[in-house]
């Protein structure tokens, strides 16, 4: 599984720290030599199917064996051990992080940077890739995977409707309408009010930028102009009925879209791998194609997911974690072992076009370009400039103001701007210099 969508905990919040407010001035960059004798690294990762990626590592380095063990809990379970465990350096050596965890675990000195270790990484990753792990001119991870977004559909129930593919955000609500005239209790798709990671990918589509950071002064424009546009799209279609408010992941909505209640999904590139538990009985009926545009003929997309492995501070032995880490996200045979065991689309660009990714997934075996069209949706891919240092803040804001929302049949705008005063005052609490746009 690609991303986590369980909610996040404040309790990260709380953790963060602004000793220093910018990100990445608060970690060392000092160089450590590669040890002299044979070394154990300790590789904490919750993906399924890693262990083979570390088998063959350790069978092709035999001094630099690397221990490969599950946490407990994922996402923000974790990072909040990692900084709680930081300062009594048990922390492991290379740990799994999703990117908008990044900033929080650079702020609490969790994570070192890899530049020396790894070199220049700008002809091997896109720039947009790149943007989710360099912070003020330093480099914390090597990106593993991208996630863009795309459309999925039903293209069955589409065909007998007389629809193709939505190209725009205005064809996708007049195509809304056309099914649920056909038949009110089915929808095109969903408005899923527990997923603050899928909003913040349409909000980049849009031309977002939550957070932006110069030097100590953070400034947050979560309720920005582009953001309140795709909030005011989506509130169009909820008050009128044309889209199902089943948040992801509930036991209706897989129902719903297992039964053919709903017929499509904004969703992103790891799909495939969840649709086997959500709609099982639907394998080779769905199709998909490129995220709506707001402008016809602009193939922006934002991305909803992605990872990387962090070298942390507390390492012994950071050259040869850096090592292994590049090894496995840029090497075409570290890379294509991550495509087969752990269904990664890799973010490396001279990987994207990997043998390995010729055979579609499984459950989209009617569509052999699939993998062609996520290397298309890729290279234009746009994200926030940088992540927040309490993100996880903003991520909660989005479950409750926006479950709210939902609840009281208010505006979503107003919910953003309740997300908005959440996470400017959460980090002026921890001490951060924050502006406003």
């Amino acid at each position: 599984m690609r991303k986590t969508h369980a909610r996040t905990a404040a309790v990260l919040g709380l953790a963060v720290t602004a000793a220093v407010p910018s990100v990445a001035g608060c970690s060392s960059s000092g160089s450590s030599p590669a040890s002299s004798g044979p070394v154990t690294l300790a590789f904490v990762n919750w993906d399924g199917g890693m262990q083979a990626v570390v088998d063959q590592w350790n069978k092709e380095n035999p001094n630099i064996q690397v221990k490969l063990s599950k946490p407990a809990g994922t996402g923000y379970t974790l990072y909040n051990k990692l900084i709680t465990n930081n300062a009594a350096g048990t922390n492991p050596d290379v740990t799994e992080v999703e990117y908008q965890a990044l900033p929080a675990l650079i702020s609490n000195k969790v994570i070192v940077p890899v530049d020396q270790y790894v070199g220049d990484l700008s002809g091997q990753f896109s720039k947009a890739s790149l943007a989710q792990v360099q912070f003020e001119g330093k480099t914390y991870g090597v990106p593993q995977n991208i996630c863009p977004m795309v459309f999925f559909y039903r293209k069955d129930i589409f065909d007998q409707l007389g629809l193709t593919a939505p190209t725009t955000w205005a064809q996708y609500a007049q195509d809304a309408a056309a099914v649920h005239a056909h038949n009110p209790k089915q929808y095109i798709g969903n408005f899923s009010a527990v997923d603050s990671g899928w909003f913040a990918g349409l909000a980049q589509q849009a031309g977002a930028n939550w957070w932006t950071a110069s030097g100590t002064t953070w400034n947050v424009g979560i309720d920005d102009a582009a953001t309140q546009k795709v909030a005011d799209y989506w509130s169009n279609l909820i008050q009128q009925g044309l889209v199902s408010p089943e948040p992801n992941w509930s036991p209706q909505w897989s129902t719903d879209m297992d039964n053919g209640t709903i017929i499509g999904w904004v969703s992103a590139q790891w799909a495939p791998n969840q649709l086997p538990s959500i709609a099982k009985d639907t394998a080779g009926k769905w199709v998909a194609a490129a995220l709506p545009a707001w402008t016809a003929g602009d193939s922006t997309v934002g991305i909803w997911g992605g990872e990387t492995e962090a070298v942390t501070s507390n390492s012994k032995h950071p050259a040869e974690a850096a090592k292994f880490v590049k090894w496995m996200n840029s090497s075409a045979e570290g890379v294509k072992l991550l495509i087969q065991n752990v269904d990664v689309f890799p973010a490396s660009l001279a990987n994207q076009s990997q043998d390995a990714l010729k055979t579609p997934p499984p459950f989209m075996s009617d569509q052999p370009d699939y993998n062609t069209l996520m290397a298309q949706a890729a290279q234009n891919v746009r994200t926030f400039q940088i992540w927040g240092p309490n993100a996880n803040v903003t991520f909660d804001a989005y479950s409750n103001d926006f479950a709210a929302a939902l609840q009281n049949k208010s505006p979503l705008s107003g919910a953003l701007t309740q997300m908005q005063q959440a996470t400017v005052s959460d980090m002026r609490q921890r001490g951060f210099n924050v502006t406003t746009s």
